[in-house]
């Protein structure tokens, strides 16, 4: 082992991985209110390793919860006045 070499931080070492789950965790708060999710949740959901991803690919085929409320109460209007 070399005598002249300096220890590495484990902060450091994680910093890789803190730079790539943070916008994970940007995308899925923003991806949460868009389509009316819980947004702690999935916020949380977004920062943590690993879960992320899955994160990001459920919001892809998941529904927009805002947009099904919205027909189904234009469906009820409709449904009411016919």
């Amino acid at each position: 082992m070399d005598t002249n070499s300096v220890p590495i931080d484990p902060l450091i070492s994680f910093l890789p991985l803190i730079i790539m789950t943070l916008p994970m965790g940007v995308i899925a708060h923003l991806l949460a209110k868009e389509k009316g999710r819980n947004v702690t949740l999935w916020t949380i959901l977004g920062i943590i390793p690993m879960i992320n991803f899955f994160t990001i690919w459920f919001f892809i085929g998941a529904a927009n919860l805002k947009i099904e409320r919205k027909l189904d109460e234009l469906l009820e209007r409709n449904d009411s006045h016919g």
